[in-house]
């Protein structure tokens, strides 16, 4: 914020005496500690990148966004930095593709016209690690993310497998596993 030069505010007379110097010197490191707490709380609660996990937490129920507690850390900084422009678009596939990408690898929403579905029904589908785990808070961040009126017709998630030990005469095979679930 500011860095404080004692000297520039106190008379030459008290600084020339060696107790008013002691002192002036006292109140000039206060002034720098206060100051140095005063900036280390001001990052704490606008610095998303260096800001400590509890304060993203705190700072979730604060701004009533997107979140979730139990996700990884760097997810919880892209929702708390984007919290105000998810706003906007909240009850939108954008919403809902906002929250998932902090999680999966890829994430696509594909609204009713575009494969063919009913009015006001979308379909999602996630690239990345499947569980069951995973698989609920999908379908609860869904939930939570999507307008009141839409409906979710499939959560379909696409996992591949990969292998990296390649070499000569080896045969490879790709694997793509495909799991779709009707909507509730």
């Amino acid at each position: 914020m500011f860095n404080v030069d004692i000297e520039k505010l106190v008379p030459k007379f008290i600084l020339n005496d060696k107790n008013g110097y002691a002192v002036a010197k006292a109140i000039e490191a206060a002034l720098q500690a206060l100051n140095d707490a005063a900036l280390q709380g001001y990052n704490c609660i606008t610095d998303y990148d260096t800001m400590p996990e509890w304060r993203l937490d705190e700072l979730a129920w604060e701004l009533n966004c997107l979140y979730d507690y139990s996700a990884d850390i760097s997810a919880k900084r892209q929702w708390i930095k984007n919290a105000v422009p998810y706003y906007s678009a909240h009850g939108t596939p954008q919403a809902i593709y906002n929250y998932l990408e902090g999680v999966f690898e890829r994430v696509l929403v594909e609204e009713f016209w575009e494969y063919g579905g009913d009015p006001y029904h979308f379909r999602v589908t996630v690239e990345g690690a499947w569980s069951a785990e995973a698989d609920e808070w999908a379908r609860k961040a869904i939930a939570t993310a999507k307008n009141v009126r839409s409906v979710l017709d499939t959560l379909t998630f696409d996992a591949h497998a990969v292998y990296a030990d390649i070499g000569p005469g080896t045969a490879v095979t790709g694997i793509e596993i495909i799991m779709e679930y009707d909507a509730i």
